[in-house]
């Protein structure tokens, strides 16, 4: 009689461990292992893959814009209104409901109330975020044959290609994506262009920007990273290929 409950009990198990499994293959990343070769460039084999800035707006935070002119032209990578309406309310809302408490207080016995430095503080955060986002604005103008992002100048000829590669951002609710456009040098070096949560419109920024600087867009959104990528191990066949590049 014992031997019947033990395969009741190991069939028991199994389905368990099938619904388990089952459950977690919901989450599992089922796309395609990036692979840099399929670039054909040697630069790609030697770039980092890893996201350049973790985290990141599940909104799109900026656009390009391209600025033409009788003689030059140029590219420009600005605030969006909707990033502006997010940092302004906090800004502007902090700001205004501090100084009603203030108004209302004003007649009391208490003339300052602690409370108030709650929306101050949201307005401090507002503003904040606003310099921020403003210092993250970028430019690129080929009749100087130069390009500013996040607050420093290099020269467009460095820039090798562009890469866009996406992150899974775990917040408190819930998880979202975000997208990253960088730019790659001739060295294998990165500089995050801009980074939001908005995928079409971050694919056909990086398009116009690639037909302007007339460079690639390496595009591994589509791409899981394989684990030698991931934490920064060697791959056995990217060395060999490095050795017959002679990079």
């Amino acid at each position: 009689m014992p031997e019947p409950r033990l395969q009741t009990d190991g069939h028991f198990s199994g389905r368990v461990v099938r619904v388990v499994q089952r459950f977690l293959s919901i989450f599992k990343d089922t796309r395609e292992c990036l692979d840099p070769a399929q670039f054909d460039d040697p630069v790609a084999l030697r770039t980092n893959w890893t996201p350049v800035v973790h985290g990141g707006n599940n909104f799109c935070t900026h656009r390009l814009q391209l600025k033409s002119g009788l003689t030059s032209s140029s590219v420009i990578f600005r605030t969006t209104p909707a990033m502006l309406a997010f940092c302004l309310l906090f800004l502007v809302g902090g700001v205004g409901v501090a100084a009603a408490m203030l108004v209302m207080s004003a007649g009391t016995a208490m003339a300052f109330s602690p409370g108030v430095l709650v929306p101050l503080a949201f307005a401090v955060g507002g503003g904040l975020m606003l310099k921020r986002a403003r210092a993250h604005e970028a430019s690129f103008e080929r009749t100087s044959g130069q390009c500013r992002v996040r607050a420093k100048n290099y020269s467009i000829g460095e820039v090798h290609a562009l890469q866009l590669l996406r992150e899974t951002v775990r917040g408190n609710d819930s998880n979202y994506h975000s997208y990253e456009l960088n730019l790659v040098f001739r060295d294998g070096s990165r500089s995050n262009v801009t980074d939001h949560g908005a995928l079409p419109a971050i694919r056909r920024d990086a398009s116009a920007l690639a037909d302007y600087l007339q460079i690639p867009v390496w595009d591994a959104i589509d791409f899981r990273l394989p684990e030698h990528l991931r934490n920064g191990g060697a791959d056995p066949k990217l060395d060999l290929l490095r050795n017959n590049l002679g990079l």
